[in-house]
């Protein structure tokens, strides 16, 4: 395959996914669905009107940030914010083709920006307010500029990956595992001197460290102190609130696990399960009574469902199961003659799951690293046609 031909067909991927995000925005239409789409939809108009966070804000600052020059652009129109949203989120396509191309090659590359462009979860996501799609972008270009420090040994390329990845934590916490992880992958992926991989490791480092801190500093006045980057979803951990409030949320996660590591393990695996199952079994809105106590809430939100379960369950096991089982046989095949790109993805995806499992674990948490999945299942889909190419041949 040719660059030209490469670049057409990642041109049509976005096209497509550009349109499947579009349909989603505009059945969803003007209305509010979740309560995390108020509250962001809330401080982004805040922001807009010069007002700044409010004191009580406890979500993640950087989504409102990208919704604030939407809302300008459409500040009556939710749909329209919607569209928006979702013609943002599908030009991630583009950093999925590039990325794959340069660790598993074209064929895999395009498999995985055809599966980021139709997948029903990435479509969705496009559509609703949250900060999952512009995760999975932040975490991309993270990976993108990994990729090229390692190539070009150049560390300024590893602070670009720094700063991407404190976004990605401005938009999702759990991000923050990522920052080790990504430095050490970095230090053994990139040929060099081991001065020259400190520096690169330490790059990282400090790029997240700038990104982080405005917020920090916020934090730090509002408050008085170090605070968490959003207070929301601390709350479960599995260790009591006295005790994070003594010991910080750090402090005390690892003094639980050290004092109850068989509880604390089985606790990350139960999570864990959650964290890749094969349909939401976790979501507030499924329950009457929760959806009435959130509309009594917000009468902005609605009081019935909006989408059937059972059919949504059913396409989302249909397509994240056949996604999954793909990926493993990417990530056995990719041992074996790609093993620095299967540790980028598969350490990746599994790095943030895990910080996820500490807490709790949902479906929609995947969203961001679903793109790294697809890349593994595109090389898994790749590898079962070679070989089924061979057997016919022989």
């Amino acid at each position: 395959m040719t660059e030209r031909s490469l670049g057409h067909a990642t041109l049509g991927l976005v096209a497509l996914a550009a349109l499947l995000r579009v349909a989603a925005a505009v059945a969803l239409g003007d209305g509010f669905y979740f309560t995390d789409e108020t509250e962001y939809v809330d401080a982004a108009d805040r922001l807009r009107a010069g007002g700044g966070f409010d004191v009580h804000y406890t979500r993640v600052p950087a989504f409102p940030l990208i919704l604030a020059p939407l809302r300008a652009l459409a500040p009556q129109h939710l749909r329209t914010v919607r569209i928006l949203h979702g013609v943002v989120a599908a030009g991630g396509t583009v950093l999925v083709v590039t990325l794959g191309t340069q660790l598993l090659g074209r064929r895999a590359a395009l498999v995985g920006g055809l599966l980021y462009a139709v997948d029903p979860m990435m479509v969705a996501a496009g559509g609703l307010l949250y900060p999952e799609a512009m995760g999975a972008i932040a975490l991309l270009v993270a990976l993108w500029a990994a990729l090229a420090a390692v190539r070009d040994d150049r560390p300024g390329r590893a602070a670009v990956a720094g700063v991407a990845l404190g976004v990605l934590a401005q938009l999702r916490p759990v991000g923050l595992v990522l920052v080790p992880a990504l430095a050490v992958w970095i230090g053994l992926a990139a040929e060099t001197t081991a001065a020259r991989r400190a520096r690169h490791a330490a790059a990282v480092v400090l790029g997240c460290a700038l990104a982080l801190a405005p917020w920090t500093y916020r934090g730090y006045r509002v408050h008085g102190g170090f605070v968490p980057i959003a207070t929301e979803g601390t709350a479960a951990a599995p260790v009591g609130r006295e005790r994070v409030e003594t010991r910080g949320l750090v402090g005390a996660l690892v003094e639980e696990a050290w004092k109850e590591p068989l509880p604390f393990v089985s606790h990350i695996t139960r999570e864990l399960g959650h964290f890749f199952e094969l349909y939401p079994q976790r979501l507030a809105t499924d329950n009457p009574e929760s959806r009435a106590e959130i509309h009594g809430h917000d009468a902005r939100l609605p009081s019935t469902s909006v989408v059937p379960s059972r059919p949504r369950d059913v396409v989302s096991a249909l397509t994240f199961g056949p996604e999954l089982l793909l990926a493993l046989v990417g990530l056995a095949a990719g041992w074996r003659d790609r093993r620095s790109a299967v540790l980028l993805l598969a350490g990746g995806t599994v790095c943030y799951g895990l910080g996820y499992a500490l807490f709790v674990g949902k479906l929609r948490y995947r969203i961001p690293v679903l793109p790294l999945l697809f890349l593994l299942a595109g090389y898994g889909a790749v590898t079962l046609a070679r070989r089924r190419g061979r057997a016919r041949s022989t």
